[in-house]
């Protein structure tokens, strides 16, 4: 296997893991009364975001060519690092 193709498949089961967490998440901030649900409405929105951003830039990653897919791994990286710093920060408030 080469070596993109290894992080690919690493990036895909991570930010797959992340979406299934957030999904967690989503559930338990539901169940928090309304008044306390707000602030934390908006930070599941911008995780939301987030996470669609990093799947569309692993879309992009996974249609590099192999002399070219270095290119794409800071943006991927970026990504990542913000949508599990988001996820954590708010599990951690919750």
């Amino acid at each position: 296997m080469s070596e993109r193709t290894i992080y690919i498949e690493n990036m895909k089961r991570e930010l797959d893991t992340l979406n299934d967490q957030l999904g967690s998440l989503v559930s338990r901030v539901e169940h928090v009364r309304d008044e306390a649900r707000a602030p934390y409405a908006g930070e599941l929105a911008r995780l939301q975001v987030q996470s669609r951003e990093a799947l569309a830039q692993w879309a992009l990653l996974e249609a590099s060519s192999e002399a070219s897919w270095h290119q794409a791994v800071p943006d991927m990286d970026r990504l990542r690092n913000a949508c599990f710093h988001g996820f954590h920060h708010l599990k951690a408030r919750l």
